[in-house]
């Protein structure tokens, strides 16, 4: 699954609007979390490794990356992200905007 199209971080904050907030714990294991964060201002989950910790909380493609273990990260692009996490806790905490179109 690929994105459709490009969204803004302002349009993911719409009170109301077509995007579902989910926030997953996911524990890393030997291999890491089981997903793949690409993009930019956002950042969206580009693979999900089936057999990883994030499918088993229910981590989807196509979901955007608003917050890293309580940093806001609408404006950063993948690289940072992805430092963010492997630089942290090996429990992560995400909070994802899901489109309810996904």
């Amino acid at each position: 699954m690929v994105l459709k199209r490009q969204v803004s971080p302002e349009e993911l904050q719409t009170p109301g609007g077509k995007y579902l907030k989910r926030i997953f714990t996911i524990v890393g294991d030997a291999v890491g979390w089981g997903f793949v964060v690409r993009g930019s201002s956002p950042c969206h989950i580009q693979a999900v490794d089936p057999s990883g910790p994030a499918a088993a909380v229910g981590m989807k493609v196509c979901q955007f990356v608003v917050c890293v273990n309580g940093v806001n990260v609408l404006e950063m692009d993948y690289r940072t992200v992805s430092h963010l996490i492997l630089t942290g806790p090996r429990t992560v905490v995400m909070e994802v905007m899901e489109a309810l179109d996904c």
